[in-house]
């Protein structure tokens, strides 16, 4: 009797034993996993999801905004009478309407996007031909390789992929940004530029990531002409030249 009692705690010392390393071992493999691998994932994750997001908001204002967007709209022009431009102030009004109109169309178009309604995305059919049609409509915006996990392309085929989704937190921000340049004699170069900030969520099996996009977008430019000068010097001859004066 005694016998069997000894070989029963033998038994369960080993099980036990077994167990604990186990634990060890598991504990080990995730601690690994999240210092090295888990990492890697997020920051590929988060790159791909920057790519997908700046593509909608691109085609969006390029698409939906800036086709019907001219510079009439946005400045108001003042001449003197001999034609000469006096100055060039906001429309208030027109950009407020701009600007509201690009936040309600991109909040629209990632609200679409992040509940795979693809096909309510009023944009060129050929911006998503690169992602299967079929994992969007689930809401999975990308897969990530396992390659990416253990740094090996060639295992990237051998293992499932990882699904990467996307929820919009937050609001949308635009807002218009203006350049001048010169350009060429006495012009300048008059460039708006709107500007969107979105914060989305990034979502991982078990994890996710909170990441900040902004993108720039041109809608319109115009060339300002200005009077030629009577006198200037060409570069390469350093000699000057007199011309009429008159408006290029």
């Amino acid at each position: 009797m005694n016998l069997k009692k000894r070989k029963k705690k033998k038994i369960i010392n080993k099980l036990v034993i077994i167990i604990i390393l186990l634990i060890i071992s598991i504990s080990h493999v995730l601690k690994i996993f999240n210092d090295k691998m888990l990492p890697q994932i997020i920051n590929y994750s988060e790159v791909e999801t920057k790519k997908i997001v700046s593509t909608i908001i691109n085609s969006t204002i390029i698409e939906q905004i800036a086709k019907n967007t001219t510079m009439d709209d946005l400045f108001i022009t003042l001449k003197d009478s001999s034609g000469n431009i006096k100055s060039i102030d906001i429309n208030s009004s027109e950009a407020n309407k701009l600007l509201v109109d690009a936040t309600t169309l991109v909040e629209q178009n990632l609200k679409y996007l992040e509940n795979g309604e693809i096909e309510k995305l009023n944009l060129s059919s050929n911006i998503l031909s690169s992602h299967d049609p079929l994992k969007l409509k689930k809401g999975i915006i990308y897969e990530v390789p396992s390659g990416v996990i253990l740094n090996n392309v060639l295992l990237n085929n051998l293992f499932p992929k990882i699904p990467v989704k996307m929820d919009l937190i937050g609001d949308i921000f635009c807002k218009l940004n203006t350049q001048i340049e010169s350009y060429g004699i006495n012009n300048a170069l008059l460039k708006v530029n709107i500007n969107i900030e979105a914060e989305v969520k990034i979502l991982l099996p078990f994890v996710s990531q909170n990441t900040k996009i902004s993108t720039d977008i041109p809608i319109v430019m115009k060339i300002i002409e200005g009077n030629v000068p009577n006198y200037y010097y060409d570069g390469y001859l350093n000699i000057p030249y007199v011309t009429n004066n008159v408006k290029q």
